[in-house]
């Protein structure tokens, strides 16, 4: 059974960011689109599967890569899918904090 996925408001507005930097990038949507398909795809496989993305230090969370450019942390329950973090690669990863505390 399908979980439910929500996205924390860190999340959303890394999304949103991510689409106006390949936007801006690339002149258009098309990119952004492209990725927006494969967030749909890979967030339909966790939430039929939360186990499939790698485990990281902090306790019940996961990463998954659906984009080269993009790491996705995700925490699950019972219910439901939480998208914590939409990470840009470009970025340093010591620069991450993964949210370890619900919203």
């Amino acid at each position: 059974m399908a979980k439910q996925v929500i996205w924390s408001l860190v999340a959303k507005k890394q999304l949103k960011e991510a689409f106006q930097i390949l936007k801006l990038k690339n002149g258009n949507n098309e990119v952004g689109e492209v990725l927006y398909v494969q967030l749909q795809n890979i967030l339909h496989r966790i939430s039929m599967n939360p186990f499939i993305g790698q485990t990281t230090e902090v306790e019940n969370i996961r990463y998954i890569i659906p984009h080269p450019g993009y790491t996705l942390f995700y925490r699950h329950s019972l219910k439901k899918i939480e998208v914590v973090v939409l990470w840009d690669n470009r970025l340093k990863m010591g620069e991450l904090k993964v949210i370890s505390k619900k919203e």
